[in-house]
């Protein structure tokens, strides 16, 4: 919920200034169109709100860095040994990366509370546009054929005629006060009645040949895909702005049209002119085009009479497509700069991150690292006679608690190859007494899955490389289980798993959370002081139970460049396990740079978390 809240804000807080420079470029390609057709104008403000939105897209998802970046470095694909010297060349990139944005740091509520206010926002702004769909279905309903003189639809047809348009009905509605044309599949041109009767051929071939225009352009279609662009953005003032361009110079562009194929603009014009004199006053709908939106009905004339356009339709296309070019290349430009907001904790994430001079990670992945050259064990590959006639979970879970406590290293494969099974089963204290009992007795729930793992990681390092084959498998409950169990492995030397550490690493941005936390459980126990920088990111994660477990991992690892991210994790997480554990981490770490938050988690409402930070602090004090 967190890292969506400071998502939308940071879409936000960067629209503001982005918009505004797209509006500035797209008015500079508009001005340069000023006498050419007004089909290509209309174009460019399209090209421009879409940019409105697809820039700030791109900001808070930084997409647009993360590509330029992979040109840089090492292709993805490259073996698991490589992944450090990747990594490095990445390093290369992080200091023009943070020239180009700046952080705006801001409370955990103020985050939630301005997102629920945006979510609040765009809903009030759906409910309007809900509301005239609702208003277009009506006037649909409402329309008739009942009182269309024969002339009007022999002016319909001769309109369909002239500007090539397929058959479209005209019917009348009491309700409607101006012209409408609604609907893309089965468009309909709806006539008050007052333009039913009285008027003479030319007044009838303008009103019906304009909306006729907006049928041959698809206009209600363009219309209704602006209203849904427009939506996450409409709180911006130049979004009105840019919207109310598109409806000007659509209703420009179908006067061109009427005016070339239907009537002579001068004969075109005064047929608006009685139009506007005859119809009610009205308020613009957002799925109902009429013959007088955009407000413009003044501008339209006097462009009608004086017709003074100098530019050709190819000069000005190319022109055009010119704009939208500079408009592409400015909106990925745009996407390399941003302002992002986070709140403390991410924020003292970042800094800790940049101070070692690593890259923050970003959403999690799935992990992209190769598997090993060497062959891996697969569930085709054969199993013991028990296993193959087993077809209770509980029995295939009891087999490989018996192959762990008999130390069948034989059976290896059977057991690697057991563990993508998640089946639920009671939980089997396998290890209760002997030799040895695992931290955990279950991780996720009790499964076959599990108990092969329990039963691999007694084995100690002959169990080390088949798991560590594993971590790159497809199946998340593989990848989960094999990295649980390399950091249950007993009886290792220090240093003896250092070679799994790369792809442990790399599981901290996996798409699963289990995944994940069996990553940081693992890491915390090798206790490798290359993973303490993506243990600091992973505070960050959006699952608390993530957090937990890096905060645990760091306290293992008792490193004091992790204080200051620990710190805002103990002030501002809003979890109280995460808090708790991150003040025991402190006191594991016993740096005196952590006593002043310390001291302040005394005030913690929950009694665990104050009790926690006075032991951290007496064993600091010592």
């Amino acid at each position: 919920m967190l890292r969506t809240s400071e998502f939308v804000l940071n879409f936000i807080l960067n629209s503001f200034w982005q918009i505004a420079v797209i509006f500035a470029i797209a008015s500079a390609g508009a001005w340069l169109l000023r006498n050419g057709p007004a089909r290509y104008r209309h174009a460019l403000w399209i090209g421009g709100l879409t940019a409105c939105l697809v820039v700030p897209l791109l900001t808070a998802t930084r997409l647009v860095p993360a590509w330029v970046s992979s040109f840089q470095v090492a292709a993805p694909t490259a073996p698991a040994a490589t992944v450090v010297a990747v990594a490095s060349s990445e390093d290369l990139n992080v200091d023009h990366i943070s020239l180009r944005r700046k952080t705006v740091t801001t409370s955990t509520r103020s985050v939630l509370l301005l997102s629920l206010v945006y979510a609040l926002l765009i809903c009030g702004k759906g409910i309007r546009l809900a509301r005239f769909w609702r208003r277009k279905e009506m006037l649909r309903r409402s329309s008739t054929r009942t009182g269309i003189a024969p002339e009007i639809d022999l002016m319909a047809q001769r309109c369909r005629n002239l500007l090539n348009v397929r058959h479209v009905p005209v019917t009348s509605s009491t309700t409607a006060r101006v012209p409408y044309t609604i609907g893309t599949l089965r468009p309909l041109i709806v006539l008050p009645q007052a333009f039913c009767s009285g008027a003479n051929e030319a007044r009838l071939l303008s009103v019906i040949g304009h909306e006729m225009a907006h049928v041959k352009r698809r206009d209600f279609l363009t219309n209704l895909l602006c209203e849904l662009v427009a939506l996450p953005i409409w709180f911006h003032p130049l979004t009105f702005l840019i919207k109310r361009q598109i409806d000007r110079t659509r209703e420009l562009a179908c006067d061109e049209l009427v005016t070339r194929h239907v009537l002579a603009p001068k004969v075109y014009a005064r047929s608006l002119l009685w139009a506007a004199d005859i119809s009610r006053q009205y308020s613009s709908q957002a799925f109902m085009l009429s013959i007088f939106d955009g407000k413009i009905l003044e501008e339209r004339i006097v462009r009608l009479m004086r017709n003074n356009r100098r530019v050709g339709s190819s000069p000005a296309r190319v022109m055009m497509f010119a704009a939208l070019a500079v408009l592409c290349a400015s909106a990925l430009s745009l996407s390399m700069f941003s302002l992002e907001l986070q709140t403390q904790a991410r924020a003292a994430v970042t800094q800790t991150m940049q101070m070692l001079n690593l890259p923050t990670v970003q959403h999690p992945v799935a992990p992209t690292v190769n598997a090993p050259a060497t062959p891996t064990v697969t569930a085709s590959q054969p199993r013991t006679e028990a296993q193959l006639n087993t077809t209770s979970a509980d029995e295939r879970a009891m087999s490989a608690c018996k192959a762990g406590r008999e130390g069948k290293v034989e059976e290896i494969p059977s057991l690697i190859a057991m563990l993508g099974d998640d089946s639920k089963t009671q939980l089997i204290e396998c290890w209760r007494s002997g030799r040895w009992s695992p931290a955990l007795q279950t991780f996720k729930h009790p499964s076959p899955g599990e108990q092969a793992a329990i039963a691999l990681a007694s084995m100690g390092r002959t169990a080390l490389v088949p798991l560590s084959q594993e971590l790159v498998s497809s199946n998340a409950a593989v990848r989960r289980n094999a990295a649980w169990a390399i950091g249950e492995l007993t009886n290792m030397r220090p240093g003896e798993r250092a070679g799994a550490v790369p792809q442990l690493i790399n599981l901290l941005g996996d798409s699963d959370a289990w995944v994940r936390m069996a990553a940081a459980f693992s890491l915390g126990e090798v206790r490798d002081e290359r993973a303490m920088t993506r243990l600091v990111a992973t505070l960050a994660d959006d699952n608390w139970r993530v957090r937990q477990l890096a905060v645990w991992a760091l306290s293992e690892m008792k490193d004091e460049r992790a204080v200051t991210a620990l710190c805002s994790v103990l002030l501002s997480d809003a979890h109280v396990e995460v808090r708790r554990g991150a003040a025991e981490a402190l006191g594991e770490i016993a740096n005196v740079a952590a006593i002043p938050s310390l001291k302040q988690a005394l005030n913690d409402a929950d009694t665990s978390v104050s009790a926690k930070a006075a032991w951290a602090i007496s064993e600091i004090e010592g």
